[in-house]
């Protein structure tokens, strides 16, 4: 069970495990390869399963993705990790997939985008931002957004990521059904 100090720890642990392992990436099913690849990773280091699961798993381990681009989870405990990650920076297409994780439970909801640069990341930031506000009035408390942003500049192309992070203030309470039963209708 995650405290929200723990949530906040761990998006900070995703935010330094990705700027260290981010390579630019030139076409969208490389750019979502290269992302599932490093999350796998990620999710491994905090023992958790991730779905979907690598391409060359064994057909016994292998798992679809669901509802959201990835989720690391942890069995028994649930999603540790949602993820949504978009190549293409539309206003649209950003909001569509960031959509998908305010009504996700999970300590850690993940948006990777590509940006032409630091404006383009901080309009995405500004357009997440007023969407939340506008589009859902209640989220669990302690849970944390993460928009992370990255673009390629220079001549060796160098990562430059922008990340933001944004905490449901409270402690998160999921609570466990111990006398509540399903009733007859």
């Amino acid at each position: 069970m995650y405290s929200a100090n723990d949530a906040l720890a761990l998006s900070d642990r995703l935010v330094k495990f990705l700027k260290r392992g981010v390579h630019n990436t030139h076409g969208q099913e490389e750019w979502t390869q290269r992302n599932f690849e490093l999350l796998r990773a990620f999710a491994e280091e905090i023992d958790s399963q991730s779905y979907p699961s690598a391409k060359n798993a064994p057909p016994e381990e292998k798992a679809k993705q669901f509802l959201w681009d990835f989720i690391a989870h942890q069995p028994d405990e649930g999603i540790s990790i949602a993820v949504e990650s978009e190549h293409n920076s539309s206003k649209k297409a950003i909001l569509e997939d960031f959509e998908k994780l305010l009504y996700v439970r999970s300590p850690v909801k993940l948006m990777m985008c590509r940006v032409a640069g630091e404006p383009d990341a901080l309009r995405i930031r500004g357009w997440a931002q007023k969407f939340m506000e506008q589009k859902c009035t209640r989220y669990s408390p302690g849970e944390v957004f993460v928009l992370y942003c990255l673009y390629w500049s220079g001549e060796g192309l160098h990562n430059r990521d922008f990340a933001f992070r944004l905490q449901v203030k409270g402690e998160i309470d999921y609570r466990k059904s111990d006398s509540e039963k399903f009733e007859h209708i």
